[in-house]
């Protein structure tokens, strides 16, 4: 692959990537399309499949730029998106076992913080912790 399309592709995902987290976070994982977010990047949804083998892979993708946001920081964390993810993500982390295991240790890796998103931060752990099993 050349460097200009090398360059061009990864430009995509970025947009793509960019776009998903504010679609998703507004819309929701459930209410959010593929479709929305190809619209709200400029391209198709084919640029999406193209990028991305699945929906779940798109969301595991956008899950990885989230982690990363939640590991930064404070500053970080100011994204618009970065609270509505992260009750989105926590709902899905619920019903879903291995998204569980890696947001728990994405949670732990987050550094605390005084802010409002540092606290959400330790709540939703505090929340995703597994339950301990009771002694009688």
């Amino acid at each position: 692959m050349g460097i200009i399309r090398a360059r061009r592709k990864a430009e995509t995902r970025s947009l793509l990537i960019d776009a998903g987290l504010r679609v998703f976070a507004e819309r929701g994982i459930e209410l959010g399309s593929l479709d929305e977010v190809a619209q709200t990047a400029g391209f198709t949804k084919g640029a999406i499949y193209r990028q991305f083998p699945s929906k779940g892979a798109f969301l595991l993708a956008l899950f990885e730029q989230y982690a990363a946001v939640a590991r930064a920081g404070a500053g970080a964390r100011q994204a618009p998106w970065f609270t509505p993810l992260t009750l989105q993500f926590a709902a899905h982390a619920m019903r879903d076992p291995l998204l569980r295991r890696r947001f728990a240790v994405v949670l732990a890796e987050a550094p605390d913080g005084a802010s409002a998103e540092g606290q959400l931060l330790r709540a939703v752990a505090r929340v995703l912790r597994p339950a301990q099993p009771t002694t009688q």
